[in-house]
Order: structure tokens, then sequence, then C-alpha cells
């Protein structure tokens, strides 16, 4: 059975898109057969994967508000191997709009995810706008796993206990739903800042597991600019290392199997959904 992993963050600028596409590279080089998900309406994952959003016919816009199309007919080749995508389209900012009068808005994403054949891949990972919306909400539905993309820096680190507030909340709708962990991205290891937040996360949050750190670096944006991962790109960078860890951790902790506590309050769970 696929695995549904979200890099899901509230808050902007924590290399969400950055990590969705190199974890499936990274993943795909081990072997794995991915399916990356673009559901941000910037359409940064599929123009970085090579996909041209202009030529379009479908994307996970026509997705989630066509009942009669499936995922096997949005799911587009990319340039990275062993990576699938459902590329995102700009008109997908209208929809929280146009979802307003669907039955069950929340739950669209996790529909078409349920009766699609996922059986041709391993991972299902899904890259997520920074905001609170519909369109977050429905990944949070959907996922089974959330893993956080976290820039150490004071602003982000002040943004979490919203974060947990809304997964919280979302546990009423799904209450499989798990948090595999931080991943700390953007990270200078030579300075006392990033040091010093890095700390303080593992003090606030002791329970949950510290991804392997991915090292602050321009090749990153470099790579998306050129339309491919890091790994193709620079493959014996530092950053490529870094995101080749994280694949191989992911293998390693599953949902079940990761043995950490999960720090949402149950009571949480009980406070009502606005969005």
């Amino acid at each position: 059975m696929a695995r549904i992993v979200a890099f899901f963050n509230q808050k902007g600028g924590t290399a969400k898109t950055t990590s969705t596409l190199n974890v499936a590279a990274a993943l795909a080089e081990r072997g794995r057969r991915v399916l990356a998900m673009d559901l941000d309406p910037q359409a940064s994952l599929t123009m970085a994967t090579g996909v041209d959003v202009a030529g379009l016919d479908a994307s996970v816009y026509d997705l989630l508000l066509d009942d009669g199309l499936g995922l096997a007919a949005v799911a587009t080749p990319t340039a990275i191997p062993g990576v699938t995508l459902v590329p995102s389209h700009p008109d997908l900012a209208a929809a929280e709009l146009e979802l307003l009068n669907v039955l069950e808005r929340e739950r669209q994403l996790d529909y078409r995810l349920r009766s699609a054949d996922l059986s041709p891949y391993d991972y299902v990972l899904i890259d997520s706008p920074p905001a609170l919306n519909v369109l977050s909400v429905n990944i949070l539905v959907a996922a089974g796993e959330l893993v956080i993309p976290i820039e150490p820096h004071p602003l982000s680190l002040m943004v979490l206990r919203r974060l947990f507030e809304t997964i919280g909340r979302i546990r009423r709708l799904n209450p499989r739903l798990r948090v595999l962990g931080f991943l700390p991205t953007k990270v200078h290891h030579s300075s006392r800042l990033a040091a010093d937040m890095l700390a303080t996360l593992a003090e606030e949050f002791p329970d949950l597991a510290r991804l392997p750190a991915v090292p602050l670096s321009v090749k990153s944006a470099e790579s998306a600019a050129e339309r491919t991962s890091i790994l193709q790109y620079m493959p014996r960078s530092a950053v490529a290392a870094a995101y080749r860890e994280v694949g191989a951790w992911l293998e390693a902790h599953g949902s079940s199997a990761n043995g950490h506590a999960d720090p949402v309050a149950a009571g949480q769970e009980r406070v009502s959904l606005h969005v």
C-alpha cells in the first residue's frame, strides 16, 4: 500500500516544494515508485519537475472538481526518473471558492486517492500551499503522515503552536493522521542562531523526531530553475547527500514504526474546524 506523506507547514519559505521534489528523487533513486502531487496554485513543483504548465490538458484542479476524472488521467511523467506528477495550475487558486458549495468539500482529495489505484506507487508525496485554507485541509484529511519542513528561525518556531492546533482539529476528520517529525531546512551549520533554534525545537517538542538536516545552499534553487532535482543537478553536493539521508530516514521510519509519541493534545480533536 502506498504511503501518503504530506510536506506541510502553514508558514511560507520553509522549503516544502524543494523538499517534496528532492525527497521524491531520493526515494526514486532507491528504487521506489513515487507519485508527487502539487497542491500549491503557484505550481512551483510542477515547473521544477520539467512539466509545462501551459500545455496541461488537466491538473489537480480538474481532479478535485470533476467527479468523472480519475487520478490516472491527470498523472504525467516528469524529467526525474521514477517520479510521476499530479500537476498544479494557477486555476487551482479558484478551487477555494468553487469548493464552497461542494458536499464534504474537505474530503475531495481523500475521495480521489481512495478511489484511485495506487498500486503502481510506493509513495504519494504531497506539496502543500503556505496557508490554511480548503486546499490545505484537504491535504491533512487525505494524508496518512506529515513531515514538517522548518527553517531554524525564531519566526518559524512562533507559528508552530497554531500548526499543531490545526492538526488537532483535523483529527476529528482524519484520526489516522500522524506527524513523523520535523525536517530542518536551510540550516547554516556554523550559525549559532540555527543551533539555538534546533535546540529549542528539541526542548519544546521532545516527542517528535528530527529528520536529517538540509544545509543552506543556493544549489537547490538552481536545480529547480533547471527543472530537475538537486540529485540530478549536483549529485555529489552536500544538499543532495542530505536529501538522500531524508529518503533513507523515511524508509526506516513509517508511521507505525517510528515509535514517537504524538504531541497533539487529545482534547484538541474536539475543537471545531473553521476555514
